[in-house]
C-alpha cells in the first residue's frame, strides 16, 4: 500500500470512529414550512440516507449515500441544525450543495478531512490544497458546512472556532459582476414598454374588468410588486390576500416578508404602498382571490397570487419577454430598480431599507455603476452617448406634415407641458381625449406613437424642455427621487433617439 493510500484509509478510519461517537439522530424531525404556514414532520428520519421534504410548495426528494455511508450521519446532523435555524428552502439549498460538489468530483475528500484533521492540519490542507482547487460557490458550501460542524461539534470543532474558520482564505470572485458589467440592468426604452403595459392594462380594468383574463390580472399584480419594489420571487409569492390592504380612498398597501436573512428572526415585515395608477390591478385581483379564482398547484389558499415560489420565477420571464423581447428575471428587475433608485440620487440608508439590506454597505456596488451629478444631468437631458444609444424607443413609422395636418382633431398632439408649448410632433394611435397619460411627456415612449417626419420639429421639444430638466435638478440637488425628474429625463432621451433616427433615414435617403 502506498503511503497516500495509507492516508486516505486512515482518515476514512478517523471519520468513521467520530461520527460513531456522535449523538443519535431523532427518529423524527419537526420543522416550519414558511410558505405554507404550517409546522411539517420528516417521520424516519434517524434511518438510511434518504427523507423527503416540502420547501416553497414543492415536494424536495434527498438522498446523501452516494456521498460515502460514513459521512451520512455528520451530514445528517447538519441538516437538522439548520431545519432548527434556517428555512426549509436553505436546507434543500444545502444538501443540493453537497451532492453537486459530489457529482462534479466524485470524492468527497475535503469534507473527510474536514471531520478527521485537526483545525491546524486542516488550515493548512484548506490553504495549499483545497481553496486553489474550488471555486467561489463551493468554498462558500464548504466554509458553511463547517461553521455547523463548529455549532454541533463534529470532530475537533466547537462553537468558539468560528474566527479560525472565518480565517480560512476564500478564492477571488465577484458576486456583482453582471450588476458592474451592467448586464442585468434592463434597457431603458424596455422599461418604458413594461409601464406602458401596466397602464393600460389597470386603464382596461378600470373601466371593462370583465375583457381582463385572471392569468394577465395576475401577472400584471407580479409584474407591479417586481418591478416598482424590487422583491424576490419568494417574497413575491409569499404575500397573502390578508396581507393586501385596500383604503377607501384607492389605495393600496401591501406588506412582504424580508427574505434572505441569517436567521428566522430577522425576517421582519415591512409594508409598501402601490403607484395609485395602478391599484386598480390590485383591488381587482383581491375581489378576484375572494370570490374563489383559481390557484396554482401547493400554493396555499389565501394567497393572493396563487403561486408557488418557483412558477413566479417562471412567469416572470414568460411576461417580461412577450412584453420587451427579452426574458428578464425578478433577480433583473431587482438590480434594475435599485440602480433607478441610486440615479435618481437616493441615500445608502434610503438604498439599504428599499432593498431589505441589513447593511449599508450591501449596495455600494449600485453607487460604484452610478454616473456622477454632472453624468445624472447630462443623461436627464438626453446628452450622454450612453442613454442615448440604449434608448431605443419602440416606433413603427413617422408621418409627413400632410398626413398630421389631415388627422383629427383629437390625434394631433398639443400641450403645454412645464409651461413650454409644444405642437405638431405627431398624431397619437389612440387618441389625447381616451389616454390616461400626459402628453407629450408620455407620447415620445408609447408605442401608439407617430412622430412628424421633421428633426427640426422635435429638436425644438429638446430645446424647450431642457431648461426645465435644469429647474428640477437645481431644485432637488440631484438628491431627492422625483417622479417627474425622472419623466423628463425618459421623454428627452427619447426625443433625442426619435432625431437621430430622422436624421438617420434622411442621410440613408440622399445617398
Amino acid at each position: 500500500m502506498t503511503a497516500l493510500a495509507a492516508r486516505k484509509t486512515d482518515i476514512a478510519d478517523r471519520v468513521r470512529s467520530i461520527c460513531a461517537g456522535l449523538q443519535p439522530l431523532p427518529s423524527s424531525v419537526r420543522y416550519y414550512d414558511d410558505f405554507q404556514g404550517a409546522f411539517q414532520s420528516i417521520r424516519g428520519f434517524a434511518v438510511g440516507s434518504q427523507w423527503e421534504m416540502e420547501a416553497d410548495g414543492i415536494t424536495y426528494y434527498i438522498d446523501l449515500l452516494p456521498c460515502g455511508e460514513h459521512l451520512v450521519a455528520p451530514l445528517k446532523h447538519a441538516a437538522v441544525w439548520l431545519l432548527a435555524k434556517r428555512s426549509p428552502r436553505t436546507v434543500v439549498a444545502y444538501c443540493d450543495g453537497v451532492r453537486r460538489f459530489y457529482d462534479e468530483r466524485r470524492d468527497m475528500a475535503v469534507v473527510e478531512k474536514m471531520i478527521a484533521l485537526t483545525p491546524t492540519e486542516f488550515k493548512s490542507e484548506w490553504v495549499n490544497r483545497i481553496e486553489p482547487s474550488v471555486n467561489g460557490a463551493e468554498a462558500k458550501m464548504l466554509k458553511s458546512l463547517l461553521y455547523i460542524f463548529c455549532d454541533i461539534g463534529v470532530g475537533p470543532w466547537s462553537k468558539h472556532m468560528h474566527n479560525f474558520v472565518r480565517s480560512l482564505p476564500m478564492p477571488t470572485s465577484d458576486n456583482y459582476r453582471t450588476v458592474r458589467t451592467g448586464d442585468c440592468f434592463m434597457p431603458m426604452d424596455q422599461q418604458s414598454m413594461i409601464i406602458d403595459y401596466l397602464d393600460e392594462i389597470s386603464a382596461l380594468v378600470t373601466v371593462s374588468p370583465e375583457r381582463v383574463e385572471d392569468v394577465d390580472l395576475r401577472d400584471a399584480c407580479m409584474l407591479v410588486i417586481s418591478f416598482q419594489y424590487a422583491f424576490r420571487v419568494g417574497q413575491i409569492a409569499r404575500i397573502r390576500m390578508a396581507d393586501v390592504r385596500v383604503f377607501e380612498t384607492g389605495a393600496v398597501h401591501f406588506s412582504a416578508v424580508l427574505a434572505k436573512k441569517k436567521s428566522v428572526k430577522e425576517r421582519t415585515r415591512v409594508t409598501r404602498r402601490i403607484k395609485r395608477e395602478w391599484c386598480p390591478l390590485f383591488i381587482e385581483l383581491l375581489a378576484r382571490r375572494r370570490a374563489g379564482m383559481p390557484i396554482g398547484k401547493n400554493a396555499p389558499e389565501d394567497s393572493f397570487l396563487g403561486l408557488v415560489p418557483m412558477d413566479v420565477g417562471n412567469r416572470m420571464g414568460l411576461v417580461t419577454e412577450r412584453l420587451t423581447g427579452e426574458a428578464w428575471t425578478a433577480t433583473d428587475l431587482r438590480h434594475t430598480a435599485a440602480q433607478r433608485q441610486v440615479d435618481a440620487g437616493v441615500s445608502h440608508t434610503t438604498l439599504a431599507e428599499f432593498l431589505g439590506h441589513s447593511n449599508i454597505k450591501t449596495g455600494n456596488v449600485y453607487f460604484d455603476t452610478s454616473p456622477t451629478q454632472a453624468q445624472r444631468v447630462n443623461h436627464a437631458l438626453a446628452l450622454s452617448p450612453i442613454f442615448s444609444t440604449v434608448a431605443e424607443v419602440a416606433r413603427t413609422r413617422t408621418i409627413d406634415k400632410a398626413t398630421l395636418l389631415a388627422a383629427p382633431e383629437d390625434k394631433q398632439i398639443g400641450a403645454v407641458p412645464h409651461g413650454v408649448p409644444i405642437a405638431g410632433i405627431g398624431v397619437c394611435g389612440v387618441g389625447q381625449s381616451l389616454c390616461t397619460k400626459n402628453p407629450v411627456l408620455s407620447c415620445y415612449t408609447c408605442r401608439k406613437f407617430m412622430p412628424l417626419h421633421d428633426a427640426t420639429i422635435h429638436q425644438g421639444v429638446l430645446d424647450g424642455l431642457r431648461p426645465v430638466v435644469l429647474q428640477f435638478e437645481a431644485s432637488a440637488k440631484g438628491n431627492a427621487v422625483s417622479p417627474a425628474y425622472t419623466q423628463l429625463r425618459r421623454t428627452l432621451t427619447a426625443v433625442e433617439q426619435v432625431v437621430a433616427d430622422i436624421e438617420m433615414a434622411e442621410a440613408v435617403g440622399h445617398e
